[in-house]
């Protein structure tokens, strides 16, 4: 309770912020929070909602079609000679006229149809949402993981920057050459090179981000709560990942020292694939084939089709109409016109329209073909669709599988990195390795950071497209 009410606190005070000039600013700003603002202000989902409600709209006015029309109108004209019915110039004629359709098959399907289009928008924009709030969770850590990498390569300058003092102290004591003075310099320059592409990269990111939650870039400045990708925290996540960890230390080597076996990795792959089983796969198949919306739209796209066809044969059905008229035109066959307006007399009359097409060309039979064709299109979309979200469904579980697998070795590669850069440093002092040898000991470690720290986003950013995928966040939300 008390999230969901920092929550729409942080949204209120946005509203607020809205109506003047300065940039928004979010402090302490956690994903919760921002995906709440996004399903407020997103312009896709916007745009979605507004059509949902012109579809329930369409579906009230398809309704009006089978309630009573009441309609009025008044002729009144001067000719140059007597008429014959009125023995006058003048004639004035008053008419009211209610309807009501008794039997109309096309009117019958419209209203069937239009709530079957309004369902169709309201899982239109259900997948709005669920893109919404995956577009942001994956930018959220996104931008998370170039803070990661901005901190790396800090690392990375900092460790040179020191080799480079240190290769300086030396050469004025006469212990070095020149030559290992320039090639430190020139090391950090190349390090601060690729400084300010991972800081242009979170730059791009944050905007990504500031637009996906509904602002325009550079109108909107934030902070995060926490700068940290929480994997371990996730049950399933946390799961698999203590799950894989026990089956790399089954054997009592750690996963650092599995990295040096001669039977690592190919004896690990059938390690890495029982992390999902088959039944736990079926499991997320089966809730993306009953939530997923867009599956969903698919085959209500079906259905309508299938209603179209059965609106083409209602063209076979007569049309029955019930009138009810009051005025000078009482029925069809009486018309009582007047002289003048205020001597009009009204006269009632109720009767049934019967219509009913006989033959028109074969153009029925030619419209109910095309509406089965349309039918049997939608049908097999919607196996493909079907078939795309099972494949997008296992896609996403076999890269978590590979993420967790990449991050518990990348975490036990980033310790053995750590270390190795504290024995070059003691090395390094006595001589045993050269300048070069640190150099690519401290790119070593870099490397292994960014391999951590991406392994761990593409971890985070796979569950939430497996949870976009099955469409597991409409199931919780009940919609």
């Amino acid at each position: 309770m008390n999230k969901w009410f920092s929550c729409c606190i942080a949204i209120l005070s946005l509203i607020i912020r809205g109506y003047s000039d300065d940039p928004v600013v979010l402090s302490s700003l956690t994903l919760e929070q921002a995906e709440m603002i996004a399903l407020e202000k997103n312009h896709q989902v916007q745009t979605l909602r507004a059509l949902y409600q012109k579809a329930v709209e369409g579906k009230l006015e398809s309704y009006s079609k089978w309630m009573p029309t009441l309609s009025a109108f008044s002729d009144m004209y001067v000719a140059n000679k007597k008429q014959v019915f009125t023995n006058s110039k003048s004639a004035f004629l008053t008419q009211f006229t209610l309807s009501q359709s008794i039997l109309e098959m096309d009117k019958y399907y419209d209203v069937k149809i239009a709530k079957l289009v309004q369902e169709q928008l309201k899982l239109l924009l259900n997948a709005a949402i669920i893109d919404t709030l995956f577009e942001v969770r994956s930018l959220y850590y996104l931008v998370i993981l170039d803070y990661e990498s901005i901190a790396a390569a800090e690392d990375k300058v900092e460790l040179l920057t020191s080799l480079a003092n240190r290769m300086k102290d030396r050469y004025e004591v006469g212990t070095t050459i020149l030559y290992n003075v320039n090639q430190s310099q020139v090391a950090i320059a190349n390090a601060m090179a690729a400084y300010y592409e991972v800081v242009k990269a979170q730059k791009v990111n944050m905007d990504r981000l500031v637009s996906a939650m509904g602002f325009d870039p550079g109108n909107c400045q934030i902070q995060f709560a926490k700068l940290e990708i929480p994997v371990d925290t996730i049950p399933l996540l946390g799961e698999k990942l203590c799950h894989l960890r026990s089956l790399f230390e089954e054997d009592g080597l750690k996963a650092d020292q599995k990295l040096f076996t001669k039977s690592y990795p190919l004896t690990e792959i059938h390690k890495i694939k029982a992390l999902f089983s088959k039944p736990e796969i079926s499991y997320w198949e089966s809730k993306a084939k009953k939530y997923d919306p867009t599956l969903s739209a698919s085959e209500k796209e079906v259905v309508i089709a299938r209603r179209e066809v059965s609106k083409g044969y209602g063209e076979y059905i007569p049309k029955v109409t019930l009138n009810v008229n009051y005025g000078g035109n009482p029925t069809d066959q009486l018309f009582v016109p007047a002289t003048s307006f205020s001597s009009q007399t009204f006269e009632w009359g109720v009767g049934l329209q019967f219509k009913w097409m006989i033959f028109d060309s074969l153009g029925r039979e030619r419209r109910i073909k095309q509406a089965r064709y349309q039918k049997k299109a939608k049908e097999s979309q919607y196996k493909k669709e079907l078939q795309k979200t099972y494949e997008n469904v296992r896609k996403q579980i076999f890269s978590i599988e590979e993420a967790i697998s990449s991050f518990v070795t990348a975490d036990a590669n980033v310790r053995l990195a750590t270390q190795t850069v504290d024995l070059a440093n003691d090395q390094l002092d006595i001589g045993y390795v050269t300048i070069f040898d640190y150099q690519i000991t401290v790119d070593g470690l870099v490397q292994a950071l960014n391999h951590r720290n991406k392994a761990r986003y593409e971890i985070i950013n796979a569950y939430y497209g497996l949870r976009h995928a099955s469409g597991a966040d409409l199931e919780e939300e009940g919609m």
